[in-house]
């Protein structure tokens, strides 16, 4: 064969090989057209969770504030802080000649205690009612009560219905604010029922005087209870993931074991300073950065007693904020991933490459976590082109290989292989 016959016989053969490529896959193509998928996965199920861990002080679960209105209305201060006290005992001895008004100012803030426990009575009411009833997404609950002139008590629940649970929520910090005017309601009634010949400042709780206020306006002291609780604080992000009733695992060196807990309440007003907080800033330093106002105080209730650890001491909070028992994909797998839903590719019933939109609530070590849109059994697959296929479309996968290991290919024996290296 000449030159000019072997130039011609390859111009044929390149022309054929490009039609026949442009037959085949031009965007009018009748031939189905097939992708290679190299990386695939069968869908197993498992237990997943978004966990936020976070540094957190045990606390009292209440601290009782006893007080008289007036500097000279004390006559001598007979416990210190530190000390033990038991539902009864005496803090302070009041002067007999300042006890009559003392105990009348007492009794006046009783009464408008009072009326205030039936208006924040009738807001948890009607915001249990309204989470039973509601069928739209906002509701706004404000109540404010000033029952006396001379003693201001504000209730002030705002309520913003915004995802699934906010009502509980909500009820939940109403249900803060009864505790805090029970707790007031126990001092004043503890101060109330003494005996009038032997006037006192009186401990209401057994519990620690934390602290003893002996000059000002207002003389006091605080009094841890005993029940301990855990306490921790979170930026805007974190807070809008952490519900009441979120599970807790919480850890430290002086536990045996890991103790289960339960978020208690999710604050939602601006933490104040206090030194739980000033102590959370020195463990959490980045925490802290960012706006002030954006910080918010979550109470931790632990299952069981914290017995062998003292207040102040810190514990690591593990914070279950999402857990669903379902399948996962890579990440770089989905495409217009975007408000918890994407697009992810798997093979349908005829092993065809098919698109389908799949849920995903949150992610863990780089893989969403699928609730909708893939199940047990499917097979996700990915391409970097794959986007560009319509489906349903074929695809091949690799053929999958497995090689013997040194000591098996050892092991086998040379008879084997010459029994299956010929067919008789």
């Amino acid at each position: 064969m000449n030159k000019r016959m072997s130039i011609t016989v390859a111009i044929i053969i390149s022309l054929f090989i490009a039609v026949n490529i442009h037959l085949l896959y031009s965007p009018k193509s009748d031939v189905p057209q097939s992708l290679y998928v190299h990386q695939y996965e069968r869908m197993t199920s498992n237990h997943f969770e978004e966990q936020l861990q976070k540094e957190a002080l045990v606390s009292p679960e209440d601290i009782y504030n006893v007080y008289v209105g007036e500097d000279d209305t004390i006559d001598t201060w007979l416990a210190q802080e530190g000390d033990r006290v038991q539902v009864g005992d005496e803090i302070a001895t009041l002067q007999t000649g300042r006890a009559d008004s003392q105990l009348a100012a007492w009794e006046a803030e009783r009464e408008a205690l009072f009326a205030q426990q039936i208006d924040i009575e009738s807001t948890i009411y009607n915001l249990e009612a309204d989470r039973r009833n509601a069928k739209s997404n906002t509701a706004n609950v404000n109540t404010t009560e000033s029952p006396s002139d001379n003693i201001d008590l504000t209730v002030d629940v705002q309520v913003d219905v915004q995802q699934d649970g906010a009502f509980a929520q909500a009820i939940a910090e109403a249900e803060r604010e009864r505790a805090e005017i029970d707790r007031k309601l126990t001092v004043l009634e503890t101060q109330l029922s003494q005996n009038d010949s032997n006037p006192a400042l009186i401990s209401p709780v057994n519990g620690t005087v934390s602290a003893i206020d002996k000059h000002g306006f207002t003389l006091a002291a605080d009094i841890f209870s005993d029940t301990k609780v855990l306490t921790t604080y979170v930026q805007l992000k974190e807070w809008q993931k952490i519900e009441t009733g979120d599970p807790v695992r919480i850890q430290q060196d002086g536990l045996t074991t890991v103790i289960d807990g339960t978020v208690y309440f999710v604050s939602e007003i601006p933490a104040t300073d206090s030194r739980w907080k000033e102590a959370f800033k020195q463990l959490e330093p980045k925490t802290t950065e960012g706006n002030p106002l954006e910080f918010y105080e979550i109470g931790i209730k632990p299952i069981e007693e914290l017995t062998a650890l003292p207040f102040g001491a810190n514990v690591n909070a593990t914070i279950i904020v999402n857990e669903a028992d379902a399948v996962s994909v890579k990440l770089h797998w989905l495409d217009g991933y975007t408000k918890q839903q994407a697009t992810a590719w798997k093979l349908d019933k005829d092993g065809k490459g098919m698109r389908t939109e799949v849920a995903i609530p949150f992610e863990v070590s780089n893989r969403a976590v699928v609730t909708e849109g893939l199940v047990k059994d499917d097979v996700a697959i990915y391409n970097r082109n794959i986007d560009s296929f319509d489906t349903p479309f074929n695809v091949f996968l690799p053929f999958p290989v497995e090689m013997p290991t040194k000591n098996q290919w050892r092991t086998f024996g040379w008879k084997n292989y010459l029994k299956y290296s010929f067919v008789e």
